[in-house]
């Protein structure tokens, strides 16, 4: 009467229960732990409920399917009242398999690690030097855990506070200015491969490079040359990130993303560390995790709350309108991107910090209009604004961003298809296959087979099964 009955470790192998585990459905759980045969007495939905401090009403709603549970907190709640062991949690750890990761050791835990700027130089030297001895195969032939929910969130809180410092004796000499300029001339040089995607040589040369200078930082006092090589590694680190990204190494790109936000914090840059927390948003978009996402931002939008430039806040409140189209949020989106215009209208791009000169017009009627669409799976009304925004963008961007444009065209198919156009979107997406195939970047290819899942309803019509078709020999070839 007073809460669940303890149950013993093979309560939980119950077929029905493995099944509800496996399809993330919490209310089938529930319904299964209630059915469960072990259970000496029937537990009713009344009591479920009050276990549960719900109304009995709002679960026969969960158990039905009617109401799906989908709050984090709601989650995590209901699985601590029933007593659901971790290992059979979907939300706070989800499994995405290729991933970078030595089947006898694994990479550091760059979430464990102590925040302080010994310690964080070291972890940089030892993830970069874990991943450089792992081959190809074998990072493509792993399996690890991308860490989700409140084991990724509650570490990163850890950015707020203050950082403990390097000491300001050391047997090594302080760097100087002559080697800061060529560590900052290699970076940008590396920098430039980033936007081009890909695994191979150009990212091994820039955990190289993270390697060496994580070295040389762990033996430097402290000092304003030392705090600029932080914040140089926070660079690379966030390049590595990406690359790891493109390749589909989502778990070797979270610990750069992690390790990118700790460098900017020894390096006395919060304002690249809340970049860096918004591009882990977008990966945990990218694995259906949008709650997290969230989290990631306002942790950003609060560290920054103060100091935080126009173009810094309308970044940020992009991610947080991405948040909002992914759970179809119509309302909050809107409000998130007519408070993003209004800070970005305020910007003096002279006085922007050069990490977020990307981040332009183009830029932002792009994220806006590929978020519009999301949104518009939820609500086809939005798909009108999702073209309007990508045109812009597409008539805006810089010719040069080859990559940026493809994922314009793309967007703009998928808005197509959303509106009931198959035709158009097909003819949009040919357009764009020739630049794809020469582009070595698996988000591009990975926007395409989104694509071509999304057109399978249409595969009567002899153009889209063509252009599915077309997509596919671009992937096998």
């Amino acid at each position: 009467m007073h809460g669940p009955p303890e149950v013993p470790n093979d309560f939980w192998d119950h077929p029905a229960i493995a099944a509800a585990c496996t399809d993330r459905d919490m209310g089938a759980l529930i319904s299964a732990y209630r059915h469960h045969p072990q259970h000496l007495s029937r537990v009713t939905q009344d009591r479920m409920a009050g276990w549960l401090g719900i109304s009995q009403a709002q679960l026969s709603r969960y158990e039905s399917g009617e109401n799906q549970i989908d709050r984090l907190d709601r989650l995590r709640h209901f699985a601590q009242v029933l007593g659901v062991p971790g290992e059979r949690l979907w939300f706070d750890r989800v499994v995405i398999p290729a991933q970078v990761g030595s089947p006898e050791t694994g990479p550091p835990d760059v979430l464990a690690a102590p925040w302080e700027a010994t310690s964080i130089a070291r972890s940089v030297e030892e993830t970069a030097r874990s991943d450089l001895a792992i081959s190809r195969r074998a990072a493509l032939t792993g399996a690890a855990a991308v860490t989700v929910g409140s084991a990724l969130v509650e570490p990163l809180q850890r950015w707020l506070h203050p950082l403990q410092n390097l000491s300001k004796w050391s047997s090594h000499s302080a760097i100087s200015e002559e080697e800061l300029f060529a560590l900052q001339r290699v970076a940008d040089g590396l920098r430039g491969w980033g936007g081009r995607g890909g695994y191979g040589l150009a990212r091994k040369a820039v955990l190289g490079q993270l390697d060496e200078l994580a070295e040389r930082l762990g033996r430097a006092p402290s000092g304003p040359t030392t705090e600029r090589a932080f914040f140089i590694g926070a660079e690379l680190s966030k390049v590595a990130a990406s690359m790891s990204f493109d390749a589909g190494l989502h778990n070797a790109a979270q610990r750069y993303y992690v390790l990118a936000v700790r460098m900017a914090k020894a390096g006395h840059n919060d304002g690249f560390a809340a970049l860096c927390l918004a591009a882990m948003a977008r990966q945990m978009f990218d694995l259906g995790r949008p709650e997290d996402g969230l989290e990631l931002v306002q942790l950003g939008q609060y560290g920054t709350r103060r100091t935080g430039t126009p173009t810094l806040k309308a970044l940020l409140l992009t991610r947080e309108a991405w948040a909002y189209a992914s759970m179809g949020k119509t309302r909050e989106f809107h409000q998130a991107v007519g408070l993003a215009q209004d800070s970005f209208a305020q910007r003096d791009a002279d006085n922007e910090p050069r990490y977020l000169h990307s981040f332009d017009e183009a830029e932002l009627e792009g994220v806006i209009g590929a978020r519009c669409r999301d949104l518009a799976m939820h609500d086809p009304t939005q798909a009108v604004f999702a073209e309007q925004h990508i045109r812009r963008a597409l008539a805006l961007r810089d010719p040069s961003k080859v990559r940026n444009r493809a994922f314009d065209v793309i967007g703009l198919a998928r808005t197509k298809m959303v509106a009931g156009d198959p035709e158009a979107a097909c003819g949009l997406i040919n357009e764009v296959l020739p630049t794809a195939a020469k582009l070595s970047s698996g988000r591009v290819l990975r926007k395409l087979e989104d694509f071509a899942k999304e057109a399978a309803q249409h595969r009567h019509i002899p153009a889209v099964q063509d252009t599915r078709d077309a997509i596919r020999a671009i992937r096998t070839a």
